[in-house]
């Protein structure tokens, strides 16, 4: 390997760092003590680097559309949940009941992430505009994925055809980061009593039980 090309390569890493820094100093101030009393000047102290870096990374928005993104899937890639690796070999496992499982798991591991954010976000849309814009960005692309994953359900004999529309709404309410939060912050569930309930729940919309 060349110098040159192993100067590139610790120079990406080193950038690609600095924006996980700030990326979490902002999430963790955004959830704290809310978007709007937090500065960027904040960001940067609790980051550990210069203001200069942290104005380099994107404005406060743009801060929280990346955080809320990254929150979720692991990253900021707009990649549809159905494309990713990990999701794909939950919903690819041959017994249906284990997949189905492995799904709730997900959704309760992502909204545990995610629910005090989108939460400090909800909040954060009244006065700014462009991060209402976001969440309602956000918020289509999951009913998008969930809408798009109905014929796993039909595949698996779990739903008729016609009753597809009606639970992919229920499934889109069920899933929610809102509920998720309803139910581990307002009513201080465990996140085990939740994935339990979240099972018991989409079972029972379902016409036929998964074997």
């Amino acid at each position: 390997m060349s110098t040159r090309r192993y100067e590139s390569r610790v120079r990406a890493q080193s950038a690609a760092q600095t924006r996980t820094d700030v990326l979490d100093a902002a999430q963790r101030l955004f959830v704290d003590q809310g978007y709007s009393s937090t500065t960027l000047q904040q960001v940067a102290v609790f980051a550990g680097v210069s203001v200069q870096t942290v104005y380099g990374q994107g404005s406060k928005a743009s801060l929280m559309t990346a955080i809320l993104q990254r929150a979720f899937t692991g990253d900021e890639e707009h990649v549809s949940l159905l494309a990713r690796p990990e999701f794909a070999a939950i919903m690819a496992e041959e017994n249906t009941s284990r997949a189905l499982d492995g799904y709730v798991e997900f959704v309760v591991s992502a909204n545990s992430r995610i629910a005090d954010l989108h939460h400090a976000a909800a909040l954060a849309a009244d006065s700014d505009h462009s991060i209402g814009e976001e969440l309602e960005r956000s918020e289509l692309r999951r009913i998008d994925d969930i809408r798009r994953g109905m014929p796993w359900f039909v595949g698996r004999q779990l739903l008729p055809p016609d009753d597809t529309d009606e639970f992919a709404d229920v499934l889109s309410y069920l899933t929610s980061p809102q509920t998720h939060r309803y139910f581990t912050v307002e009513r201080r569930w465990s996140t085990d009593a939740v994935a339990r309930w979240l099972r018991t729940a989409i079972d029972s919309h379902l016409a036929s039980p998964p074997q």
